[in-house]
């Protein structure tokens, strides 16, 4: 044992051996401070960003996403959100019309109606899973991307495509 920790030991010892008979009828703790919030709710952060975490399944019309407000915060309770996942034929085997590769489109808008058919899990503070209700894509897609939209009562992330 080095002599440092023998001190220190020794230390310890004494102060505990001889503050057993101190009385505690005078409470004269300071009051621990509360812990610094990493998180600030959707309705109070003025500013929104999206990470995209995981496209945890894209062809099943899942993706995990991160959401960070004011002060790079975890913003919770988040509900309002539009996502879309396009699904694209593999390169060079497609059809283009105007220069334009075909694709098809599955969308869920929680933002403009209020029958929400995407399923929002906050699995932890400011980490959602987005869920589309169903998706059924031609058998030539083989590609996905995802685009998504966030709205809150003084933050709007617009909608756009987010990369992993």
């Amino acid at each position: 044992m080095k002599p440092t920790t023998r001190y220190l030991a020794v230390a310890l010892g004494s102060v505990l051996l001889f503050g057993c008979n101190s009385s505690d009828d005078d409470d004269n703790t300071t009051p621990v401070p509360p812990p610094v919030e990493d998180t600030i709710s959707i309705a109070d952060t003025t500013t929104l960003s999206v990470n995209m975490q995981a496209a945890s399944d894209l062809e099943k019309g899942q993706v995990t996403l991160q959401l960070l407000g004011d002060d790079d915060k975890l913003v919770t309770d988040a509900s309002a959100f539009n996502l879309i996942v396009m699904g694209y034929p593999k390169e060079g085997q497609s059809t283009t019309k105007y220069k334009l590769a075909w694709h098809q489109a599955e969308q869920n808008n929680c933002i403009e109606t209020e029958e929400c058919q995407l399923l929002i899990d906050e699995t932890e503070s400011g980490i959602y899973q987005l869920t589309l209700d169903s998706t059924d894509w031609q058998q030539d897609v083989v590609r996905y991307k995802a685009a998504v939209e966030v709205k809150g009562e003084q933050a709007h992330y617009p909608l756009g495509f987010i990369e992993l």
